[in-house]
């Protein structure tokens, strides 16, 4: 995916046409949504554990790596597998994004997909392991996740969750960011992941 200084999404894969259901162009907004300040943090220590990296100091404790996961779902694939130069793109986009309050498509997404990945895990660790919760419980249940994740979550996604597709809750969390932000899952996957080929669950 190429992201400009400004903030532009180019389509969901660098030099690539956009495709038809491809995730749109750059939206101006009057206010900038919460999580894209989040999403700057989140690039700005995987820049910072980058940089630790290149010059050789120790590895950081678990823990570092585990708040990181907790809290941006699918990070330590990003650490691990993006770019130094995509990193710095992005955080690049994400202050002008905030300076300016034009959000790119990408962003919005993805600051979508850490929040229902934070739901989804919630829910994952609590619900009874391949039973699906009756629609009272899963309610309840829901309610505590949203809580948890800051983003509202209802009971069907609670029951998708409990028994996913082929038991992979990262699909049951993509199919809900594509619908709520709008455009094809594969477009969105390619945009915010674009190095991720199984789209497994991961920290």
């Amino acid at each position: 995916m190429a992201v400009s200084p400004a903030g532009e999404d180019h389509g969901p894969v660098s030099g690539a046409p956009a495709r038809e259901g491809a995730v749109p162009g750059k939206q101006s907004v009057s206010a900038v949504p919460e999580g894209i300040a989040p999403l700057l943090h989140k690039y700005d220590t995987l820049a910072a554990l980058r940089a630790a990296r290149a010059r050789g100091e120790p590895v950081p404790e678990k823990a570092v790596f585990k708040a990181l996961a907790a809290e941006h779902p699918g990070a330590l694939h990003e650490l691990d597998r993006l770019s130094l130069a995509e990193i710095d793109a992005r955080r690049e986009a994400l202050r002008a994004a905030l300076s300016t309050g034009e959000v790119a498509p990408w962003m919005t997404a993805m600051a979508c997909y850490h929040a229902l990945y934070r739901a989804a895990l919630f829910v994952k660790v609590r619900a009874s392991k391949g039973a699906v919760p009756d629609a009272a419980s899963a309610a309840r249940l829901a309610q505590a996740a949203s809580r948890h994740a800051a983003t509202d979550v209802d009971a069907a996604f609670v029951q998708a969750v409990a028994r996913p597709p082929g038991g992979r809750i990262g699909a049951v969390v993509l199919a809900e960011v594509a619908a709520r932000v709008g455009g094809d899952e594969r477009a969105i996957r390619q945009a915010i992941f674009p190095t991720r080929r199984d789209f497994q669950e991961e920290g």
